[in-house]
């Protein structure tokens, strides 16, 4: 089966093979529907401009499994992550969100916050569910390494990429961002930002990742809203070692000729 999600409201799902659709499910949702992500043969769901996620069941689609409430803002992006068996959403609310289908049956079952950075655009996750690509209208894309969805919101609590991206931009240290640099070297949930565009980009709209998790493809605008680009990332993680870390001074103060700096005394290094 091939699911297709509509502008309109709907939801249609065909039979590749033929190219004739098996049916329309009209008024899927209250708003445009984004995306429609298949968990397994039969199950399948949906996220929309209503702010909500659906579930589906391919056999008997007349009624919804499920409609599930968390986010606050279009609901753009749905994952799956198989080795965890959650579903993860992402929307224009700037959260990320994580629901265990095992619990999609339970009355009072809740959203799982874990993770929120303001301008969120997109979100994947790798096939294999080991890392987190997030796109941004600030001109990076966060990567999460050797992700944790359990502990992801623990490990990053306070964490403001934004706040970072400012601190690495302009050289001065500021307290917040400096707290959280061992995320860098964490050995789970390490977290990576990626600003290396070819140009100045101001919008990272499009992301998706290789099938085997090799790389992603961000498509970007440039900062003059003049044209647009598609970037290829290596996504791939390498060891890292802070003990290789070097400070970056920006204008530094410059150093005197060897020639008018004051003579060394005795016993001074």
């Amino acid at each position: 089966m091939l699911g297709a999600a509509c502008e309109r409201k709907c939801v249609l799902v065909m039979d590749p093979a033929t190219q004739k659709t098996i049916t329309k499910v009209s008024n899927a949702h209250n708003d445009c529907v984004n995306c429609i992500r298949f968990l397994d043969n039969r199950l399948f769901a949906t996220c929309s401009d209503d702010t909500t996620v659906a579930l589906w069941d391919a056999r008997y689609l007349k009624k919804k499994m499920r409609s599930i409430k968390g986010h606050s803002n279009w609901v753009k992006n749905i994952e799956f992550s198989s080795k965890d068996n959650y579903l993860v959403t992402s929307g224009f609310d700037g959260a990320v969100y994580a629901w265990d289908i095992n619990k999609f049956n339970d009355v009072n079952e809740e959203a799982s916050k874990i993770f929120y950075t303001g301008g969120l655009m997109r979100m994947r996750l790798t096939p294999t569910g080991d890392k987190m690509v997030i796109s941004t209208i600030n001109g990076y894309l966060i990567l999460i390494h050797d992700l944790n969805l359990d502990t992801l919101a623990e490990d990053l609590n306070g964490f403001k990429p934004n706040m970072y991206r400012m601190l690495q931009m302009s050289g001065n240290p500021m307290k917040l961002p400096l707290a959280h640099t061992p995320l860098f070297h964490a050995k789970r949930n390490r977290v990576e930002l990626i600003s290396d565009f070819p140009n100045e980009a101001d919008l990272v709209s499009s992301l998706q990742v290789h099938p085997q998790g090799f790389v992603a493809v961000s498509r970007n605008i440039t900062s003059d809203h003049t044209s647009e680009w598609c970037c290829v990332h290596d996504i791939q993680s390498y060891p890292v070692n802070p003990d290789e870390d070097e400070d970056i001074v920006r204008n530094p103060r410059p150093r005197p000729p060897a020639a008018h700096r004051p003579a060394r005394q005795e016993g001074q290094r």
